[in-house]
């Protein structure tokens, strides 16, 4: 057994456990057992080795750690991890700490007792060490938990869970003590009224006064009034001034009575701020969506109308293009032996005066087809880089010498006019229609103004518009006339509709007008007002070609000829027949296809093909210009000429494709003589 002079209290016990030892030890170094006064010592001792074994315990020791089954003398030399195989790693992480030379104090811990209950405790543990300063193992003291300890720290535990509950909600509370007491906020309370929190401290009533906003302070202190006098509780809602501007609280206040007496007012605060802006906003949007819902409607009203307008245009435009197609078809045949006719019955006058009223009565069938077609936006163009400016001065000249003297024509500039990329007869065309319909708005006179400028257009305007953003050549026409009935305007582009009288019009100018400024890539407005006039306004895109390309001379004085193969494709077999004989009469050799299979056909054969004469429009699913590519991939130096009265290419795939002309239905024999011998002339141009 050890002796007290075999061992040392540990250096560092310094606390509860040294004085424990040095006041339970003999004074006269008598022959104590140290192990005597662990075992006999009524707190809960325990005394380890290095490896944990028991040296020395306590019965209490014993008792408080549900040991009873065992007794001091059972335990002595067994391992504390053996007894008590439950016991946690952290204390075993503690107990190596004590074991290499730390003390530890009021180390927490909790324990079951015997009869099963809880037992909060403390423990201080120490190293003990032998004479000759080395480490024999460990020392653990413990103590419960004393009634106060548990109060304050379960004290500490609430405030915490208060605070923390009130920052997590932004709800702050106050305790204010009524007549002339402290009025205490917590830390979360100054938060919300914009006051840096200092730990609990009483308020003065003059800075919440200061804080609350002044158009809410005599009602907030007669609902608090109120309280005090009738008691109980009460809540509301009021405005405060912060460096972050004017907030919004919701306060609830509960009055505190002892004995019968108010002596309290205790409640929260929180701030709604964002609340009441999502509240405001509510009602505003009530207050607006009766409106909104009008503005939907009507919205969406006249998007059904302008789909249904656009949709009865485009039947309109399918129904007056194919007419036209077929029209011009037999056109061609009775135009083109026009020139034949001439030469036949060159010295016999009354047969040539009829030819003569035949080619009338056909150039005014051409141009009703030519009408038709610029509203369908079929009208075959011949696109090319055009300056307005010039184009203006001529189609003012036209005007002058067909409205009349009581028509003044002004025309103006207002700014650099570029060039754009149009058909300028049809173009001219245009301009002359909308003065004529300006002179019929005026039978009075009046002024017609055309004028000119160039607009870049964005995004936005370009969507509304239905054409693409970029600069465009903005050409008005306006008058001084009597304006467009309100009841009309939706009609004036439909094709046949006029509001002169039977024989006076065809009802095709503004019709005509509408459907080549779509097919050329812009678009066409019109602004009028009762007995004060009607503004037209073209939108035409700009081109990049700094000149204007030269116009093709149509002044045809001869009928040339040759003598190369020409592959004739045409679906219809009177304009095929035609067109076969028409070649042949000129001298030159022809093979006939009906579709473009078999002209393929005929052109993989080896045979010699000089030029491809095809129509554009036809059955199946490779029109004329597919036609033409394919040829010139089989064949780079074929010659093309592509002809159409009705179709459905546009300005860039004619300027896309140099290498093919264009000869328009219906034409004259000295018309399609000259257009054959210029390809057949021209160099010829690589598949592209």
């Amino acid at each position: 057994m050890l002796r007290a002079g075999h061992y040392v209290p540990g250096a560092g016990c310094r606390q509860k456990i040294s004085t424990a030892w040095v006041s339970s030890m003999p004074s006269d170094g008598s022959n104590w057992s140290f192990v005597d006064f662990v075992t006999r010592a009524p707190s809960a001792i325990a005394m380890f080795d290095n490896e944990m074994r028991f040296v020395a315990v306590s019965s209490r020791f014993l008792g408080d750690h549900r040991f009873d089954a065992e007794s001091q003398h059972s335990v002595i030399g067994r391992s504390l991890y053996d007894v008590s195989p439950d016991v946690s790693e952290r204390s075993r992480k503690l107990h190596r700490r004590v074991l290499a030379g730390e003390t530890l104090s009021d180390v927490e811990d909790f324990f079951i007792r015997a009869d099963g209950t809880p037992a909060r405790m403390k423990s201080d543990m120490a190293p003990w060490r032998h004479p000759d300063g080395t480490i024999g193992g460990a020392v653990i003291f413990l103590r419960q938990y004393t009634g106060q300890e548990e109060a304050e720290e379960a004290l500490a535990a609430s405030e915490s869970l208060l605070r923390l509950s009130q920052e997590a909600a932004h709800i702050g509370s106050y305790d204010w003590h009524i007549g002339g007491g402290p009025n205490i906020w917590s830390d979360e309370h100054c938060r919300v009224f914009g006051i840096e929190p200092s730990g609990g401290r009483s308020i003065p009533t003059e800075l919440w006064r200061e804080i609350i906003h002044p158009d809410d302070l005599p009602m907030l202190e007669q609902r608090i009034a109120e309280i005090l006098e009738t008691g109980g509780s009460g809540e509301i809602e009021h405005r405060i001034r912060t460096a972050r501007g004017v907030r919004w609280l919701y306060g609830r206040g509960q009055l505190v009575r002892e004995k019968g007496k108010p002596t309290r007012l205790i409640g929260i605060n929180m701030d709604i701020t964002e609340r009441k802006l999502l509240e405001e906003e509510l009602r505003e949007l009530t207050r607006t969506l009766e409106k909104r819902v009008e503005q939907e409607v009507a919205a969406r009203e006249a998007a059904q109308t302008k789909l249904a307008h656009a949709q009865k245009l485009q039947s309109i435009g399918q129904l007056t293009g194919g007419v036209a197609h077929d029209f011009n078809n037999l056109l061609t045949v009775i135009t083109g032996t026009i020139d034949i006719l001439e030469q036949g019955v060159a010295d016999r006058p009354k047969l040539a005066a009829i030819v003569k009223l035949i080619g009338e009565a056909a150039d005014r069938g051409a141009s009703l087809t030519s009408s038709l077609l610029s509203f369908a936006r079929k009208q075959p163009l011949r696109p090319r880089s055009t300056d307005v400016e010039a184009l203006l001065a001529t189609a003012s000249d036209l005007l002058a010498s067909s409205l009349g003297r009581h028509i003044e024509i002004n025309c103006i500039k207002r700014g650099y006019v570029g060039t754009v990329l149009v058909d300028p007869d049809q173009l001219t065309s245009a301009i002359v229609n909308l003065g004529i319909n300006a002179r019929d708005a005026m039978p009075d006179g009046g002024t017609l103004t055309i004028e000119a400028d160039t607009v870049a257009i964005d995004q936005n305007d370009a969507a509304a518009r239905e054409i693409a953003a970029g600069n465009y050549v903005a050409v008005s026409v306006s008058d001084t006339g009597t304006g467009i009935d309100e009841a009309i305007r939706d009609k004036i582009y439909e094709p046949f509709f006029s509001t002169k009288g039977v024989g006076k019009g065809t009802g095709l100018g503004l019709s005509m007008v509408h459907g080549f400024i779509k097919q050329s890539g812009g678009n066409i407005e019109f602004e009028t007002a009762r007995d004060k006039g009607t503004t037209f306004r073209l939108y035409l895109p700009c081109s990049d070609e700094s000149e204007p390309a030269q116009a093709i001379d149509r002044a045809y004085r001869r009928l040339p000829g040759g003598q190369e193969t020409i592959l004739c494709v045409e679906d219809d077999p009177i304009v095929r027949e035609f067109v076969t004989r028409q070649l042949q009469a000129l001298g030159y050799t022809t093979i006939a296809a009906s579709n473009p299979a078999e002209a393929l056909a005929q052109i993989g054969r080896d045979v010699n093909i000089d030029l491809l004469f095809t129509d554009v429009i036809m059955p199946g699913k490779t029109d004329g210009w597919q036609l033409a590519e394919l040829a010139r991939q089989l064949r780079p130096n074929i010659k093309i000429v592509c002809t159409s009265g009705y179709s459905d290419f546009n300005a860039e795939r004619i300027v896309a494709n140099p290498g093919i002309l264009l000869l328009e239905k219906p034409y004259r024999l000295s018309a399609l003589a000259q257009m054959v011998r210029r390809a057949l002339d021209g160099p010829a141009q690589a598949a592209g």
